[in-house]
């Protein structure tokens, strides 16, 4: 250290010497051309304050700024880089030693990052991406929306993505022979539903409630004038009957819960918002006054809550509620919690739905005109001999949106070989839904592949082709494949050009879809998808349950989406005045006169504590343990 410091203080001294004319130093004539630049302020900070430290003698970091270009960033990029955030956070030179004043740092990182950026500018270099990447949940769920205009839950289908950095979409580049069972078996689903056969057995899917979901209070898309229930969209395979069967919420003991007032409850089950039946839930006798013990035949009070309806084939919602009562309390009695779903702690006040099972078809029918029928079936053949022919150009349709590209005859040529083998056994339509099975297993569809142009080097930067850039664009902006009018786009080779890009963009993001943007991206750049599995301890936060945890999400969501719609300022996310509640959250917050299920917008006063990302319960919660906060999880 004495050293340095005595090499540092011979400087400083030559320096004064000089500049006091007290030193002479004699040179001889120099040419204009002679006459050196003036050294840039970072190559003089490096100069005067790294290179003692950073050499090729010492090697400090196993750095040497000596040894490298100082006028030229373009030859070590990636070690200016490096510099620039040592100077930025003033972590260099080290606390002890001779370091510049903060104007010099400021001018030091000005001429170095206006190198680097006109480097950026004249050299791109945006790096590599996984050119070989498997579509996730999310986005095979909604690539099979927009290909078959059918909405399937994909979840009990498929197993759940692992996740590396809170994205799921990035390590999915592998396809064990387990998973590729579950592909196969997917796609057979799949293809049956859209085409609109069903097997020789008849089916069922049952649809369950969260547990920690209360029910006292209007849910949004069901009628005024109910409370708790769903609203279940659900699509039907082919016209016939089908059995609807309702179960309601009971206790560890098997006991159904929120009977205790001993009033008739009414149950309404709709189709459509069209009311189907309206069952009566007449409560059993309680053993004796002074015991919550239910007599043996109250177990099974919901036996009844089934029907039996005709349904046409196709989408539908279905609704099921019950009648809502007036919920004016006794000057005496109180209610302190919002929460009302645990027995144990905060008794439900009236029953609840737990599931609806949907079971059939009975007496069926044909596959009726279903949304995916129709988008499958763009032409349908009037005799035998035009069926090859139409099969031809249904699946070509098809594989052109599913593998995001123009299809090949080599393409199809799989693909019709199932077809013609099925249609010989089943006829036309099973023919379709066979050749459709290997369309939705096949790598182009299930994977998103990059092929570097012939003759580029390892590790090189290229541009990618128009399609490529088609199905980055749809797959960030959408979650989901291209639709036909940028696929057209790129086909042309027009995608590239700057004017119809920013078009394209701007259409995207108008589109509904893009909203995925907001329930994809951000939804994983939060956490907020850890919610569901996050459950504050109920001792200390009795008044948690499943409909603040989804008011929780919606805010945030909504508060996301709002500042990319309205395109702000990016600090607002951090800083803004306002935002979106409906009475559930607004009651958790303190904030008065809010009331409904309805999300609106409010606009926040100055010295509120509310605004902002970091301020919002969902952020809250997912940075927290059950019982307490956590300052590391929170500020990483």
């Amino acid at each position: 250290m004495s050293d340095f410091r005595n090499a540092l203080n011979l400087r400083f001294l030559l320096g004064l010497l000089v500049a006091g004319g007290l030193l002479c130093v004699t040179v001889g004539p120099l040419q204009a051309a002679e006459v050196p630049a003036p050294l840039a302020a970072h190559q003089t900070v490096v100069n005067k304050y790294c290179v003692f430290c950073h050499n090729g003698q010492l090697k400090t970091a196993g750095l040497e700024l000596d040894d490298i270009n100082l006028k030229d960033v373009s030859e070590n990029p990636e070690v200016w880089e490096k510099v620039v955030r040592k100077l930025r956070a003033r972590q260099m030179p080290p606390v002890g030693t001779p370091r510049p004043d903060d104007a010099v740092y400021k001018e030091a990182l000005t001429s170095l990052e206006t190198s680097l950026d006109r480097l950026s500018e004249t050299q791109p270099n945006p790096g590599r991406t996984e050119t070989f990447r498997r579509l996730n949940q999310t986005e095979y769920r909604n690539s099979i929306r927009d290909l078959l205009a059918l909405d399937v839950d994909v979840t009990a289908m498929l197993p759940s993505d692992q996740s590396s950095f809170g994205f799921d979409n990035v390590t999915v580049g592998d396809l064990s022979p387990t998973l590729m069972d579950r592909y196969v078996s997917a796609a057979e689903k799949i293809s049956r539903l859209a085409v609109g056969r069903t097997g020789r057995t008849v089916g069922g899917d049952t649809i369950r409630l969260q547990s920690a979901l209360t029910q006292e209070k209007h849910f949004a898309g069901l009628p005024m004038g109910t409370r708790g229930g769903a609203l279940i969209p659900y699509t039907f395979p082919v016209d016939g009957d089908y059995d609807i069967s309702i179960r309601l919420a009971r206790d560890r003991n098997e006991h159904i819960e929120g009977l205790y007032d001993r009033e008739t409850h009414e149950l309404e089950l709709m189709m459509d918002r069209e009311r189907l039946e309206v069952f009566r839930i007449e409560p059993a006798d309680y053993r004796d006054e002074n015991s919550l013990q239910y007599q043996p035949s109250q177990q099974n009070m919901d036996e009844h809550l089934k029907l039996r309806v005709s349904v046409t084939a196709g989408p539908h919602e279905l609704g099921v509620a019950f009648l809502k009562k007036p919920n004016a309390l006794l000057e005496t009695a109180r209610q302190p919690y919002e929460a009302h779903f645990n027995y144990y702690r905060h008794p439900r006040v009236q029953p609840a739905v737990y599931s609806i099972t949907i079971i059939g078809p009975y007496d069926k029918g044909g596959a009726g005109d279903t949304p995916s029928r129709d988008r499958i079936f763009v032409c349908k053949p009037a005799n035998a001999g035009e069926e090859d022919i139409c099969a031809e150009r249904i699946l070509s349709t098809l594989m052109r949106k599913a593998y995001r590209r123009p299809v090949s005859d080599v393409d199809l040529r799989t693909p019709l070989k199932l077809y013609r083998k099925a249609r010989a056994e089943g006829g036309f339509d099973a023919g379709i839904e066979m050749a459709l099975s290997a369309v939705l297993v096949s790598p182009q569809f299930l994977f998103r592949i990059e092929q570097s142009p012939e003759g580029v080097a390892p590790g090189t930067a290229y541009n990618i082709s128009d399609l490529e850039l088609a199905s980055r664009m749809s797959f960030f902006l959408w979650s989901s494949i291209p639709d036909d009018e940028l696929l057209d786009v790129a086909s042309r080779g027009e995608l590239k050009k700057p004017e119809v890009l920013e078009q394209q963009i701007q259409r995207m993001l108008a589109d509904p879809r893009s909203r995925n943007l907001v329930t994809n991206f951000a939804s994983q750049w939060l956490h907020l998808r850890n919610l569901a599995s996050i459950t504050p301890d109920m001792r200390i936060f009795p008044d948690f349950d499943d409909n603040l945890r989804q008011a929780f999400r919606n805010e945030t969501e909504m508060f996301f989406e709002s500042i990319m719609r309205e395109d702000r300022n990016v600090l607002n996310l951090l800083d803004a005045k306002y935002t979106f509640v409906n009475e559930r959250l607004a009651k958790h917050y303190d904030i008065p006169h809010i009331y409904g299920d309805r999300f609106r917008r409010i606009e926040l006063a100055e010295d509120s504590n509310r605004g902002g990302l970091f301020r919002h319960g969902s952020i809250l919660t997912v940075t927290s343990y059950a019982t307490r906060t956590s300052p590391v999880i929170r500020g990483k």
